[in-house]
């Protein structure tokens, strides 16, 4: 599946989303986005740790360089 495809099929704008490092920033992004709302509706801490050890993996990966 082309980043075109995969853009439309979830519902991301085609022009935002131009590598896979963008797809990375995005997912990102929306963890950010998700964490203060399962702080707000109390989801056990551990759930919210995992969810942020992820959210720092695709960080450092999207930042990451190939040596």
């Amino acid at each position: 599946m082309n980043l075109d495809k995969v853009a439309k099929k979830h519902g991301i704008n085609p022009n935002s989303l131009n590598g896979k490092d963008d797809g990375l920033k995005i997912a990102v992004k929306s963890i950010q986005q998700l964490i203060p709302i399962f702080e707000k509706r109390n989801i056990d801490n551990q759930t919210i740790r995992d969810i942020k050890k992820l959210e720092e993996f695709l960080f450092d990966v999207s930042d990451s360089t190939i040596e």
